[in-house]
């Protein structure tokens, strides 16, 4: 294969992950599948692992995370087959939690 067609990750300079991280405790899922189990003491921010953004063993910035419960977390890693989701899902869960990270203060 040509070098230069390759596919690699792309880079980023990484923000500040603790406060993003520590910003989910307690916050309400944003994924919201139908496997949801609606419990705020079990989220956690899920990193989003599509489209080159990290490589294999890898987690791509936190500011593309969401806010998700365990349940939803293991789906959308497949980790469990408990829902399908697709990538709508995925970009209003991005959306809300931006929202939610911003009025939080936690990328000020």
């Amino acid at each position: 294969m040509n070098k230069h067609l390759r596919r690699t990750p792309m880079r980023y300079k990484r923000a500040s992950s603790t406060r993003a991280r520590l910003a989910a405790r307690g916050e309400d899922c944003q994924l919201r599948l139908s496997c949801c189990n609606h419990d705020p003491e079990t989220t956690v921010l899920a990193h989003i692992r599509m489209f080159g953004w990290a490589g294999t063993a890898q987690k791509p910035p936190d500011y593309l995370g969401i806010f998700a419960c365990s349940a939803c977390h293991d789906a959308l890693d497949r980790r469990s087959n408990d829902a399908e989701w697709g990538f709508d899902d995925v970009l209003r869960a991005m959306g809300n939690t931006l929202i939610r990270q911003f009025d939080k203060g936690t990328f000020n």
